[in-house]
């Protein structure tokens, strides 16, 4: 009998240890996908330090395109995850775009020529911040291959938040097949 419940305590001490393997403590940068240039269609990147990764299919499918319009190209390339007011999207582009070449681009203000940064929660209802002239950031394409429709490359970008504070992208990367 003694065994019994020297058992029994045994037991219950050993269900009741914590091995609580869902607590995710990887970096942040190990979440996101590898940086490739392929045609992956993967983007990510750090918000503040947290990794940002859109799904890799549906309506929150990370995509690009690259097309002339009315004359000069646009320019988009973006991921976006959950939904509703949850909703965090982030969008590198430019309206009446250069052609594009494997370089780098700095990001300033939304308007004509000007490639910029933007990042939204709430589908920009709750905030929505652009890349300024006086916090600009940086797009980077690595590989442009218009044979394949591939685009690739790295970016970051910091934007104010209502209260003045800054909100950091960074470590971004995408690999994508863009719509021409």
């Amino acid at each position: 009998m003694k065994n019994l419940i020297l058992l029994l305590i045994i037991g219950m001490s050993l269900s009741c240890c914590n091995n609580d393997d869902d607590n995710n403590t990887q970096n942040p940068i190990d979440q996101l996908p590898p940086a490739t240039q392929t045609g992956e269609q993967t983007f990510g990147c750090l918000i503040n330090g947290e990794a940002f990764v859109p799904p890799s299919f549906g309506s929150n499918a990370p995509g690009a395109f690259y097309q002339f319009v009315d004359g000069a190209y646009t320019l988009s390339i973006y991921g976006s995850n959950s939904g509703g007011l949850n909703l965090k999207s982030i969008n590198i582009g430019c309206i009446d775009a250069p052609i594009i070449e494997e370089t780098s681009y700095e990001l300033t203000s939304y308007g004509s020529s000007n490639y910029f940064g933007r990042y939204n929660i709430g589908g920009g209802i709750t905030f929505s911040g652009t890349t300024t002239t006086e916090i600009p950031g940086t797009l980077t394409i690595t590989n442009f291959d218009p044979d394949n429709f591939i685009i690739s490359g790295t970016f970051e970008f910091t934007v104010l938040d209502d209260d003045g504070s800054e909100i950091h992208i960074t470590n971004g990367r995408f690999d994508m097949n863009y719509t021409n």
